[in-house]
């Protein structure tokens, strides 16, 4: 990737994006070579759909990006992190990593403080979600909350209540076979 002018990207508690074959009950991760169970893995959207739509030329010119931030065209501001959906029997909530679209304003606050823990007294900020999750139709530009949760993981996405799925899946929480819905999109 080119200097973009972005923070460099940090290691978080978000899996890698993983590109896998099938082996059983577990995948080999095709990154580390690894084998990870399969209920331990998590949806995450490598880009923005805005952004997996350009063409390699068109991405080249209009984008400025990393793992974790991304701009067109110095119009759209881009921020990853994670939704969490608290799973029943479950002591941690499964997470989808997705990215949601932010004012300027608020993009330039959140990189200014990338690195600081004084991001933990944030307020959150207005968010829509960026990327249309295959199983909750109509989830691209749902109203948001992006929190800032510190310099060394990824913020947490809340939606604003509505009577979508998703929302009453944050509000609610999912079941077992749920999770197991969202973790099939990766295998």
């Amino acid at each position: 990737m080119q200097s973009t002018g972005l923070p460099p990207r940090r290691a978080f508690r978000q899996p890698v994006i993983f590109h896998v074959r099938q082996k059983g009950a577990s995948l080999i991760c095709s990154k580390c070579g690894e084998e990870h169970l399969l209920e331990e893995m998590e949806l995450t959207f490598r880009r923005p759909d805005d952004v997996a739509k350009l063409s390699t030329e068109e991405r080249s010119r209009l984008l400025q990006e990393n793992n974790d931030l991304c701009v067109i065209e110095g119009k759209r501001f881009f921020i990853r992190g994670l939704l969490p959906l608290p799973v029943e029997l479950r002591e941690h909530p499964y997470c989808i990593g997705l990215w949601v679209e932010v004012p300027q304003s608020s993009f330039e606050r959140i990189y200014d403080l990338w690195d600081s823990d004084e991001q933990l007294n944030e307020p959150p900020f207005d968010a829509r979600i960026a990327n249309e999750i295959p199983t909750s139709n109509g989830s691209l530009g749902l109203k948001a909350e992006l929190r800032l949760t510190g310099p060394t993981t990824r913020p947490d996405v809340f939606l604003k209540p509505s009577a979508h799925q998703l929302y009453v899946e944050q509000a609610r929480g999912i079941d077992a076979h749920r999770a197991s819905e969202y973790i099939a999109l990766i295998a």
